[in-house]
């Protein structure tokens, strides 16, 4: 059992106004909120220097949409695929930003075709996409992609040893890609708890994976956020028999430690997680509603703002 600090409420209400499921990126210096689903999707871009202050960046020129792939690569942010206005299609775009608030679109139709809740990564020298839905036939995915420009894409695995899935957690930590959890999606059993998956599997050149364990401590979930801190992959909140209020961290993917005390925010999935300013914080998501709160770890009596 992990006991590294307490979380602290930095924020009730952020101006960007309660969401989930939206893109996020530490670049420049601030973090970033990118779209997401409000109820509506949308197409907003924020920025903030201290998670706390947040400044509209404007409507971005992308169409409105959640369950991006984020990521932060040459210089940039990337915003690409996710489930389009409406939640009846993905998208598989591919668009860059160098200062969050001029936008390119580098391909139209990306070759991974569209997709939505995929794992994305920057590991070595590119950007890594793997796994995701298409809405339109509820179509899952458990290939791999790679790209050092985003322009050009290669499909370094047509068929990975772990099941096809969406809405799985995904780092690169200590050479290695981790894939984390996720499930099958369709609007008949959106949360059809025995369609989640609890392993873990990892590779160094994402064609050959090797799995970690087939049964993490947290167990099978989908919609958590992923991310490494303190030199930890951790796993935070998500969905299973309802909406998780949990993190576990793990120094090498396999052995997973709770994180105590346990938080103080509700129960959700789908929350925009960073690192910034060397703390982790945990922003919206969708529990019993929607939010827009955020929280710090560790956090003091200093971190409580009122943006």
């Amino acid at each position: 059992m992990a006991r590294s600090g307490c979380w602290r409420l930095s924020s009730e209400r952020a101006p960007w106004g309660p969401r989930d499921s939206s893109g996020e990126a530490v670049f420049d210096g601030k973090a970033w909120v990118l779209g997401g689903y409000t109820p509506e999707r949308v197409s907003d871009v924020w920025f903030s220097e201290d998670c706390v202050r947040w400044e509209s960046a404007g409507p971005a020129p992308w169409p409105p949409r959640n369950l991006p792939s984020t990521l932060v690569f040459d210089d940039g942010i990337w915003v690409m695929g996710g489930v389009a206005g409406g939640g009846r299609t993905c998208l598989s775009d591919v668009w860059f930003s160098g200062d969050g608030r001029k936008w390119e679109e580098v391909l139209h139709r990306a070759p991974w075709g569209p997709r939505g809740a995929a794992g994305a990564v920057v590991h070595g020298d590119g950007m890594w996409i793997f796994g995701g839905f298409d809405l339109d036939g509820f179509i899952h995915h458990n290939d791999v992609w790679f790209s050092e420009d985003g322009r050009e894409w290669r499909q370094v695995a047509r068929s990975s040893p772990w099941s096809r899935r969406g809405m799985h957690g995904a780092v690169s930590f200590r050479g290695r890609i981790h894939l984390m959890g996720g499930g099958i999606y369709n609007t008949g059993y959106p949360y059809n708890t025995l369609l989640d998956y609890g392993d873990v599997w990892s590779s160094e050149d994402g064609s050959s994976w090797q799995l970690a364990t087939d049964s993490a401590g947290w167990g099978p979930r989908r919609f958590h956020s992923s991310l490494v801190y303190a030199g930890m992959i951790w796993v935070i909140g998500g969905y299973r028999h309802g909406n998780l209020a949990d993190c576990w961290n793990s120094p090498n993917g396999r052995d997973w430690c709770p994180v105590e005390p346990s938080p103080g925010w509700k129960p959700r999935h789908e929350p925009m997680c960073v690192v910034h300013r060397g703390r982790l914080w945990l922003m919206g998501g969708f529990g019993d509603r929607l939010y827009n709160d955020i929280w710090v770890f560790p956090g003091g009596a200093e971190d409580r703002g009122s943006a």
